[in-house]
């Protein structure tokens, strides 16, 4: 045999194997650095310590480093015990690993006709099944006693699948009332982003005056006074028969929001469409406009001033320039243009829960870019907005911050 072809045949083979070879590697690369016990269950049959898993409260679909749930790899094993413990259990059958991989997929690729008719099932029904959640693990007060120690008073507590709510129990109608509203917010907030909150929402309303009153939230735990709950006091209750709660959805939105752009302001934004869906009303939207003309005035001075941040304006309210830029964006590509941008978010859920802020902030870019028609990479260029680094990156609060975006 001539030498030339010997040489084609090796160079050949070099091709095939090599890959083949490299892809093999990584398959134990996987299996060896699972994040968790549940994975490695998942992927060698282990019934047992998967129930055991869920029963403790893990989150059941948690990635590894290479994106994989413990779904992929039941699937990918042709688990269907497996398989159906974890959908039971509420794993989501929509989530891409890294390389873009279902877990339908990986059960097709491997010829797991049972376990692939099963997802496939699970699949057209995702947003529908239940979705188990559990509490937040460090909760102060996860129960009506400690509450009530907190406040030095009795409570109640109101419960539903996804929301909790704490009060005074002098307020307990009202808090009825409230938690109705946030029942339907958390359900309107879902539709938006299609994927639950880590934890089940809990609402902790403090006396006015107690220190734990500070009106933020921290994963999935928000703290108010109980201002909101006296209804009384508020005109949107007086005149138009709803409870003023816009304040307690922005906080329930940032704890949807997993992505990176401005400070703060893609919760904000999808806060106010639950808000409108939810509970809308004159006063709301009159407070709804005055806050997106201010935006406005904002980007517009940045403009006049040749691309930078106005000097005298707080350093913490950059983001509204981000704000009026999203709600451009939101009035060009019409009323799906929430639910779009995390649809294409949800392929990228990896780089945007494990990744750097900066990463983050890159990533969140590139789904916003690629919702048709925007051209938002464009649309930061040339507003002298950067594409690689996230405002909170660039210190705006610090005194050395050259009030530029870029």
């Amino acid at each position: 045999m001539p030498k030339w072809i010997v040489a084609v045949i090796i160079i050949v083979l070099m091709l095939v194997l090599f890959p083949l070879a490299a892809r093999l590697l990584t398959r134990e690369e996987i299996i060896r650095f699972a994040d968790s016990p549940i994975h490695m269950a998942a992927k060698n049959r282990g019934i047992e310590v998967i129930q055991a898993a869920i029963d403790s409260g893990v989150d059941i679909d948690a990635m590894d480093e290479f994106g994989k749930t413990p779904l992929h790899y039941a699937a990918e094993a042709g688990y269907l015990s497996g398989v159906e413990l974890l959908l039971v259990g509420g794993a989501d059958a929509e989530l891409l690993d890294a390389e873009g991989v279902s877990a339908l997929q990986y059960a097709l690729n491997n010829g797991h006709s049972g376990t692939a008719s099963v997802l496939a099932k699970a699949s057209s029904l995702q947003g529908v099944a239940p979705v188990r959640q559990i509490l937040k693990p460090t909760l102060r007060y996860p129960d009506r006693r400690s509450f009530e120690a907190a406040i030095g008073g009795s409570a109640v507590l109101l419960k539903s699948e996804r929301v909790w709510l704490f009060a005074p129990k002098r307020f307990s109608k009202n808090a009825e009332i409230v938690h109705g509203y946030l029942v339907k917010a958390y359900d309107a907030l879902y539709d938006i982003v299609g994927v639950h909150t880590k934890y089940v929402i809990v609402v902790y309303n403090f006396p006015r005056g107690h220190p734990e009153a500070t009106g933020g939230t921290s994963e999935c735990t928000i703290r108010y006074d109980d201002t909101n709950l006296r209804l009384e006091l508020h005109d949107e209750w007086t005149e138009h028969g709803v409870p003023h709660v816009s304040g307690y959805i922005e906080e329930m939105a940032h704890n949807f929001n997993y992505t990176q752009f401005g400070w703060e302001m893609v919760g904000w934004s999808i806060g106010i469409q639950a808000s409108e869906r939810v509970a809308d009303n004159p006063i709301f939207q009159e407070h709804v406009q005055r806050t997106r003309r201010g935006q406005a005035d904002t980007f517009s001075l940045y403009r006049s001033l040749g691309y930078v941040y106005a000097g005298d304006m707080p350093a913490n309210q950059v983001d509204r320039i981000h704000a009026h830029l999203l709600y451009q964006c939101e009035q060009e590509y019409g009323p799906s243009f929430w639910r779009a941008f995390f649809k294409e978010a949800k392929k990228e859920r990896l780089a945007l829960m494990n990744g750097t802020r900066d990463e983050r902030y890159q990533a969140t870019i590139e789904c916003f870019d690629r919702l048709p028609g925007l051209n938002f990479k464009q649309l930061l260029s040339s507003n002298k907005i950067s594409l690689t680094t996230d405002i909170k990156s660039l210190d705006p609060e610090s005194p050395t911050w050259d009030r530029r975006l870029e």
